[in-house]
């Protein structure tokens, strides 16, 4: 309400002059009736400020609730909402009061009695004291009141730093605050002493009451004050009437009602404009937003500021998308895709996370909001915190307008409300929202193999993400990141983000182009309560002086993890050890103990921790931090290997010392896990580091077996040393060094060229052990002629899956070295096979043929290589298997001992298998031997033989269907043509009519329209079963195709009836067949040619990544068109062929609009292409389905080779 002067308004309501008015009043006391007087003239402003008042509380009511319960001090600039705490208390008290005070009769009722001792004094001049006395206790009390619920707090805690420019007092207490209460009592002391002095001189009074609250206004409006500019020009408000009176003499000529109404309103807009429109412009200037007095009282957002934030910010978060070449410390190979955002747009640098940026070799590139995309460089990445750095060449950035995201480390508050922008779910684009909810959690322990965090506090917040969200900015409603998405919780819709400190100091290194130091002593330390570290030791002496030093602080650090042979072992600290000082200075946070670490690399530092009831003082070295991250890696084949880093050793608590290598298997002789090793020895040579490792490769000839020690880094602790061999073939398994290049965000590749050559092997005599088995020992020379085979498949062709496969063969000719065995142990036609002899000797052996429709090879070893060992091959019989004959399968256990069983041959029946997807080989057209003993299908290989010890068949394994094996025997008399073939030096070639057949009972041919005559004759020559055979596949690019179609009854082959599969085996040798087919219930006689069936795949072209070659039989046998003669045979999930779409079993058509109908072609296609540019390729997908591809190229990781094959070769395979 307005302050009008009770003089004028007396004056006025009797109509005399001002000056008999205040001769009137100076004779007057404080009889009852001028109260009653005084009273009715102000009831009209002292019912609206009482009002004003409720309505005032009403619309905060919310606010108090929570404030009492919460104490929240939010950060205008990063929340930009209206929320009440401590200090609000005292402004809203302080106006509320200053309302009620003005034109309230009753405040005057209660102090005018106090001032009688001073009936000398004048009454206006007691009205005057009493007013200024009055204001003096509301500020003093309003002071205390916001002391009392500020609480005094640590400097940040209340987040007022913002609105009164950073400065703070001492004792933490916002300066904006004490100023205002202060100056606010010097006024009005100012004003008492002027008054009582001054005497009746009230114009005066009123001008200096004026200028002082025209001053505090425009000096809050300046924003020297923050907050206070609503608090001057509330008051001024407030008083506006009577300064306007006292300045200008205006009012004393209105009458007493106007000038009541006058004070009524002013009442009402001062009250509405502390409570809604000063604050609302107030707060806008502070947080560059605009609040709606409601939004503000129920705590909803402003639509408008969190909408114009995400649309200032959201071309400032990009999408990464990314590949990693080789398995590195916690990072698998593969494509992935995650989210950065711009931290300095004029240099071009993104923030994601260190798991993002990996610490390996890595090709990377980010997609922005309007779809532009560019190529990143991995430029830094924190050794231990889940944080790094990509850049970019801004100049290459044509339709989006740059901006940047500032780190606003401090804004991360408990309660603030946030967005998360990011690539959620691999969507590009999402946008969650929640609260920060915590802002001391641990960090959280992800498992083993992969990247763990530690010596940091971690924010918690429920937004719900998923996969793509790594690295996405948590950003408050001025647009500012607080943090940056870390990881998330799989049972939960809790996500966990880093805090920004040392994000933002690296930032400011990498700007200034200096070194980003980080400091290690070896040591993770774990936050934890007072009350928990009280039960360690800590006393309530130590505890008072952190919680004094660390105001806010809820517990303190303590020892989790000290590192064998690291510098804290060293200086002895130990687990449970409770950190109280550093250099004198207590250290109960993240974030001072990490700065003293980086500011003190290659120096010592004093520590005092507690142990027990102890104080213990020890001095620790500390490390280089970027010392113990590897930046070298070396690969052989399949295999990398680098030093171990402390990443990883701080997982499992070892030292950070030796070399682990990935995916050993590759070139491990034995079958292990696709797991991390650690290197013991190699050669019977210790390696301890990559540079160990390739001086003992450089000693190793091509394709030499050497032993080798290694163990899983989870048992180091424990006693499982394995031992084992590995062999380095320099044809398959390139040797190379790289070494981390920042500068080009690349790994510089050394290839590794001075190895020497194979050694020539030298013999090896063999004495076969006692065989124990009654049975198997009349047996010996079979069980002697059984050997393990293991083939080694360092390609992906011919829609081969497994990398390793070990089985059993059987020696079929001793002085030639020739071994059968199963195609499925054998399936590649570049495989590196070797045969362990008597569980002796291990020597290398060749693939000499495979069969194209028969589930066997033949393997060749050098038999010079068994020296003077005598070794039999088994003796093939020619007598034919039937149902019901006795026989012994003699076989191997997984010991590798003999065994012997006795059966009864049940059935001979065709074998029927599935296609796959992607094609790959199967058995067709083959008869299978069935054995009544049910042991038997215990061992995936062996020999069936007869009385005389001759062998009548194989016991090998065949897939029937995808995941589903079978093991059955195959008749010895399949193999002989090749094994003749292979005796005479002369590379077998059977011919073949290229199409897949199925037996048809002949119920059913009759029902297909054969003649009786047919049948009749049918069923006379039948000796067993009565049945033809159907054509269910004719293969592509075969001279049957055309020819014979699918469902065609193939009645008899050069005049001879076709009821069995034996019937068929004349087109081995015949290169043209009459051919005698029903067809629509008709026969036909056709002259059919046969096919050579030689290897179709003779060269395989490597090019981004992606394996081509000539489409092989299995993929012909599974089409009726062959769209070109380039097939995709394997994709590496970890390349650009892989991210851009193409798939195993595509056809290549055009390469840049170069058409390939051939592998040749296919190769001087690509051989054209340069590199770092995206190549149009056109496809077919096996579906026939087709389309446009643009795979990008890089050479330096995935460069283009060809294989071709070479039976000269000692592998059999050469690059050209």
């Amino acid at each position: 309400m307005a302050d009008t002067d009770d003089t004028t308004t007396a004056a006025a309501a009797s109509g005399g002059s001002q000056q008999q008015t205040r001769k009137r009043f100076q004779k007057r006391t404080l009889s009852a009736e001028y109260l009653q007087e005084d009273y009715e003239q102000n009831t009209l402003g002292t019912t609206a400020g009482f009002f004003c008042a409720i309505w005032a509380a009403w619309l905060m009511g919310e606010h108090f609730s929570s404030m009492f319960t919460t104490f929240d001090y939010p950060d205008l600039d990063s929340d930009g909402r209206y929320h009440f705490g401590g200090k609000d208390v005292a402004l809203v008290v302080l106006i509320t009061s200053k309302l009620l005070f003005v034109r309230a009769g009753l405040f005057r009722y209660v102090l005018r009695p106090l001032l009688r001792s001073l009936g000398a004094l004048t009454f206006e001049r007691q009205q005057a004291l009493a007013e200024h006395a009055f204001a003096g206790l509301v500020y003093t009390g309003s002071a205390i009141a916001g002391a009392y619920f500020v609480g005094w707090p640590r400097l940040d805690s209340m987040g007022l730093a913002s609105l009164c420019g950073g400065a703070h007092l001492d004792e933490g207490v916002s300066a904006e605050f004490k100023v205002f209460v202060l100056g606010q009592c010097a006024l009005r002391l100012a004003a008492f002493v002027a008054e009582f002095f001054e005497g009746e001189n009230r114009p005066g009074y009123f001008r200096r009451i004026a200028i002082q609250y025209l001053l505090v206004g425009v000096l809050a409006s300046a924003g020297l004050l923050g907050r206070i500019a609503f608090v001057g020009l509330v008051t001024l408000a407030i008083d506006l009437p009577s300064v306007f009176a006292a300045v200008s003499g205006v009012s004393s000529a209105l009458p007493a009602c106007l000038q009541q109404v006058m004070s009524a309103v002013a009442g009402i807009v001062a009250t509405f404009s502390a409570l809604v429109v000063v604050p609302s412009l107030t707060y806008a200037s502070v947080s560059n937003s605009i609040i709606a007095s409601t939004q503000a009282t129920t705590g909803t957002d402003t639509v408008a500021s969190w909408q114009d934030t995400i649309e200032s910010k959201i071309n400032s978060v990009v999408s990464i998308k990314f590949i990693r070449p080789f398995m590195f410390e916690t990072e698998s190979r593969g494509t992935s895709q995650a989210t950065g955002f711009i931290v300095d747009a004029s240099n071009g640098i993104i923030l994601t996370n260190r798991h993002v940026v990996s610490a390996g070799p890595i090709v990377a590139r980010a997609i922005f909001n309007n779809q532009e995309e560019v190529e990143l460089k991995a430029i830094y990445r924190d050794p231990i915190h889940d944080f790094g750095f990509f850049k970019f060449d801004p100049a290459l950035i044509k339709h989006t307008k740059l901006e940047e995201i500032a780190l606003y480390p401090e804004g991360a508050k408990v309660g603030v409300d946030i967005r998360v922008i990011g690539n959620n779910a691999g969507q590009q684009v999402s946008i969650l929202a929640s609260s920060i909810s915590l802002i001391d959690r641990n960090v959280p322990e992800l498992g083993e193999m992969t990247y763990n965090d530690s010596n940091t506090f971690y924010i918690q917040a429920s937004t719900n993400g998923s996969g793509g969200s790594s690295g996405s900015p948590m950003i408050n409603i001025a647009g500012q990141a607080v943090a940056i998405v870390s990881a998330g919780l799989t049972k939960a819709s809790t996500d966990l983000y880093l805090p920004l400190d040392r994000v933002k100091c690296a930032l400011e290194c990498i700007q200034a182009q200096t070194e980003v130091k980080r400091g290690t002593i070896q040591t993770t330390f774990q936050y934890r309560s007072y009350d928990k570290v009280r039960r360690l030791g800590v006393s309530e002496a130590v505890e008072n002086i952190v919680r004094q030093d660390t105001p806010g602080g809820v517990g303190m650090m303590v020892v989790k993890t000290v590192l064998p042979e690291g510098p804290g072992q060293i200086a002895g600290l130990e687990e449970g050890d409770v950190l109280y000082r550093i250099n004198d200075k207590t250290v109960a946070h993240f974030v001072l103990l990490e700065e003293l670490l980086d500011d003190s690399v290659g120096q010592t530092l004093d520590m005092t921790v507690i142990r027990g009831n102890t104080s213990v003082e020890v001095k620790v070295n500390v490390q280089d931090l970027h010392a113990l991250q590897p930046s070298q890696m070396l690969q052989v084949g399949g295999t990398t290997m680098s030093n171990l880093s402390f990443q990883l050793a701080n997982y499992y608590r070892v030292p950070v010392s030796g070399v682990i290598a990935n995916w050993l298997f590759c070139i491990l002789e034995e079958v292990t896990a696709v797991q991390p090793y650690l290197l013991k020895s190699i050669n019977g040579k210790a390696v301890d580091n990559i540079s160990q490792v390739i001086d003992v490769i450089k000693t190793i000839g091509n394709n030499e077996c050497v032993p080798v020690k290694y163990f899983h880094i989870s048992d180091y602790y424990k006693n499982s040393l394995i031992d084992g061999s590995i062999k380095i073939s320099h044809l398959w398994n390139q040797v190379a060094l790289y070494t981390r290049n920042d500068s080009t965000g690349l790994w510089d590749t050394d290839e590794i060229t001075d190895l020497p050559p194979a050694r020539e092997i030298e013999p090896t005599n063999v004495i076969f052990p006692a065989i124990r088995n009654a049975e198997a020992a009349k047996l010996e020379n079979v069980v002697h002629s059984i050997v393990k085979v293991k083939c080694m498949i360092p390609i992906f062709i011919e829609g081969n899956v497994n990398r390793v496969n070990v089985g059993f063969g059987a020696i079929v000719d001793a002085e030639k070295g020739l071994v059968v065995v199963g195609r499925e142990t054998v399936a590649s036609t570049a495989s590196r096979v070797t045969i362990t002899i008597a569980g002796t000797a291990i020597i290398p052996a060749r693939l000499v043929f495979q069969h194209p429709t028969v589930s066997y090879a033949i393997v060749q070893y050098d038999p010079k290589h068994l020296g003077t060992t005598k070794v039999r091959a088994i003796k093939l019989s020619d007598k034919a298997l039937e149902a019901g004959d006795s026989v012994r399968l003699l076989a191997l256990s997984k010991h590798e001992t003999p065994v012997c069983l006795s059966a009864k041959v049940s059935n001979i029946l065709p074998i029927e298998t599935s296609i796959f997807e992607p094609p790959r080989w199967r058995s067709i057209n083959t008869e299978v031997v069935q054995l009544d003993n049910p042991t038997a299908l215990n061992y995936g290989f062996g020999v069936i033989v007869d009385d005389n010890g001759d062998a009548q068949a194989l016991w090998l394994e065949y897939i029937k269907a995808k995941k589903n094996m079978c093991v059955s025997g195959m008749p010895v008399q399949t193999l002989v043509p090749a094994l003749r073939a292979l005796q005479r030096d002369e590379e077998p070639e059977p011919r073949s009519l290229k199409v897949e057949i199925q037996p048809l009972a002949i119920v059913k041919v009759r029902q297909a329209g054969l003649s009786k005559e047919r049948c009749d004759e049918i069923q006379s020559a039948a000796s067993s079963r009565s049945q033809l055979y159907q054509i269910k596949r004719v293969e592509a690019l075969s001279k049957a195709q055309g020819v014979l179609q699918e469902l065609d009854i193939v009645v008899s082959i050069n005049g001879k009836l076709a009821m069995t599969l034996g019937d068929f085996d004349v087109q081995f040798t015949s290169p043209s067949l009459e051919i005698v087919v029903l067809r629509d219930s008709l026969e036909h006689t056709l002259q059919v040619e046969t096919t050579e069936s030689k290897q179709e795949v003779r060269k395989v072209v490597g090019w981004a990544g992606a394996l081509f070659h000539a489409p092989h039989k299995t993929v012909l046998q599974q089409t009726n068109t062959v769209p070109s003669g380039v097939y995709c045979a394997d994709v590496a999930f970890s390349s650009f062929s892989y991210e851009y779409g193409m798939e195993e079993g595509h056809w290549v058509t055009h390469v840049n609009d170069v058409a390939t109908p051939d592998i040749d072609s296919f190769e001087r296609a690509v051989n054209a292409c340069q590199d770092n540019e995206h190549v149009r390729v056109k496809v077919i997908s096996s579906k026939a389905r087709p389309n446009v591809l643009t795979i990008k190229t890089c050479y330096h990781y995935w460069p283009t080779r060809t294989l071709v094959k070479d039976q000269e070769s000692a592998e059999g395979w050469r690059y050209v």
